[in-house]
């Protein structure tokens, strides 16, 4: 009887109220207004609940409930604190005047973290964010995911004065370019003026026209993430495409750390694209890495810089403070790629490099090329005083893996411990003659020690 009685006794109930508003922080709020029919005292704590987590869906009646819901656990709180919301609502051009007083509401409510996620399958639906969310000077936590016409309309002063962490996705957007254009010239300014931001992230995808303009003032901007998909078109000769300003980047003086990503869709072979487009966006990338050139930092992946004709007009500033390098790469030029990275790089210690091959460019005569390692005319200052560690990750055993593995170990004189992740297509005895191939190569450092691991599948 005494071991039933503890499993029917209710500790949850005996919790601090505190404690009680926190797990309930953690529930979609329709699940969290669940707990009210306990008893008196749990409604009383969900009107203490701080965070918030709605989702409106497409419009019926459901969703008007769930709507009508919203507004009911909001006026709830009163004017009580409001920690966090996120609002998650689609086909919003049906909510747009309850969208903009929930939050309005969060804002007067000094609301710190603010998660929006707003979407619309109408190419003609527009929505503007309110200006007191620019103005707000609780909000530290930013996140914006919208499909729609987006308006924004920051002040030229007093913008986003106690903002740390952005993070902005961008959807794909509707085909038309006016769109596009309103679209994209009205996200930017979002970035323009973030006198405290310290985190930014920007992902999601951008087309090749009309023009995406980056212009960031971001002065204590501590760590930068960019994640996209580059949308290319092989029927037009727009002469558009993603850009950035001559001076995008203001005083970003405290950058650290900044991974950048621009991808493209696996559509085939890169070289299909029109020339122009490949040079316009390492142009871009040219100037993006120019203007975070201090970080200490970098991840680095952008196969359309790695084309045969671009990757020799392709400039890459020097990178002074850089001690950890990361790079993904995904065209069988990428090599070539490697000791430019190595020579900009003077004061590098870790070396890390992904290998994922996923295109063979398309040579001029239309035949495919395999681009092969050549070895630079003279060695990396890095490689000679500085690279403690290198890991390369998708290794093939391919001849001129071996030679780029030679290379490193012999020229790398300060060089602690290499890691090698293989992929074992070979049989055993070939893999073992191989295996003792590579410890047979010279190297530059006595205390360097070499570790195979295998990648599994």
């Amino acid at each position: 009887m005494g071991c039933c009685k503890t499993c029917m006794e209710d500790r949850i109930s005996g919790l601090p109220d505190e404690l009680l508003c926190h797990i309930l922080s953690f529930l979609y709020t329709k699940e969290a207004a669940k707990t009210s029919i306990l008893s008196h005292r749990w409604k009383n704590v969900l009107a203490s609940v701080s965070s918030f987590d709605f989702c409106v869906q497409s419009p019926n009646m459901v969703s008007d409930r769930c709507a009508g819901f919203v507004d009911r656990v909001l006026a709830l709180g009163g004017s009580s604190y409001i920690h966090r919301l996120r609002l998650e609502c689609a086909n919003i051009e049906d909510y747009f005047s309850r969208i903009d007083a929930w939050i309005c509401t969060a804002i007067s409510r000094k609301v710190v973290e603010l998660d929006l996620c707003l979407l619309s399958y109408s190419c003609q639906s527009s929505f503007e964010l309110p200006r007191s969310l620019f103005m707000c000077d609780t909000l530290e936590v930013l996140r914006l995911r919208v499909k729609s016409n987006l308006i924004t309309k920051p002040p030229t002063s007093n913008c986003f004065p106690s903002l740390k962490f952005m993070h902005v996705t961008l959807y794909r957007p509707f085909y038309d370019s006016t769109l596009y254009r309103t679209f994209y010239d009205s996200t930017r300014n979002l970035f323009s003026c973030c006198p405290v931001l310290e985190d930014l992230i920007i992902d999601g995808f951008v087309h090749h026209k009309p023009a995406f303009l980056f212009n960031v003032f971001a002065p204590k901007l501590k760590r930068l993430e960019i994640n996209l998909y580059v949308i290319l078109d092989r029927k037009s000769n727009h002469p558009n495409g993603w850009n950035l300003e001559d001076k995008f980047w203001k005083n970003a003086e405290s950058l650290s750390k900044a991974k950048i990503a621009l991808r493209v869709p696996p559509t085939g072979y890169p070289g299909d694209i029109y020339l122009w487009q490949l040079l316009h966006y390492a142009d871009q990338l040219s100037k993006l890495l120019a203007g975070i050139n201090k970080v200490t930092y970098l991840s680095f992946s952008a196969p359309i810089s790695e084309g045969p004709d671009v990757i020799h007009r392709y400039r890459l500033p020097k990178f002074h403070n850089l001690n950890h390098l990361k790079l993904h790469f995904q065209t069988c030029c990428a090599w070539k790629s490697l000791t430019k990275w190595l020579d900009v790089s003077p004061k590098l210690e870790h070396l890390v490099f992904k290998k994922n091959i996923q295109w063979c460019w398309k040579h001029a005569e239309g035949y495919l090329v395999a681009h092969k390692w050549r070895p630079p005319e003279s060695v990396p200052v890095c490689l000679l005083s500085s690279i403690k560690t290198i890991c390369i990750q998708g290794f093939y055993w391919r001849p001129y893996e071996m030679e780029v593995a030679k290379y490193l170990l012999k020229h790398g004189e300060v060089l602690t411990k290499v890691t090698i992740f293989y992929t074992n297509d070979l049989g055993v005895a070939e893999e073992m003659r191989l295996r003792q191939e590579l410890s047979k190569f010279p190297r530059g450092s006595k205390t360097c020690q070499v570790e195979l691991l295998e990648l599994k599948s």
